[in-house]
């Protein structure tokens, strides 16, 4: 995926994290407009974490395998 459909999705993730960060809070949409490139970065971190863990427990399940 390069160019136009890189950019594409990257702004309808950035416009779901904005939209649904102001329907599940107490923030107004001009207000969670604010907060949104907090929002990302924290969705971000959490999904890395997410995967880190994925990772790990996939490749201790094969070395269990393995043995």
């Amino acid at each position: 995926m390069q160019g136009k459909g890189l950019w594409a999705v990257m702004v309808v993730v950035i416009l779901a994290i904005w939209l649904v960060g102001a329907a599940v809070t107490k923030y107004t949409l001009e207000e969670m407009a604010l907060v949104t490139p907090l929002a990302v970065v924290v969705v971000g971190a959490t999904v890395g974490i997410v995967l880190l863990w994925v990772k790990v427990v996939h490749d201790s399940v094969r070395k269990r395998r393995d043995r």
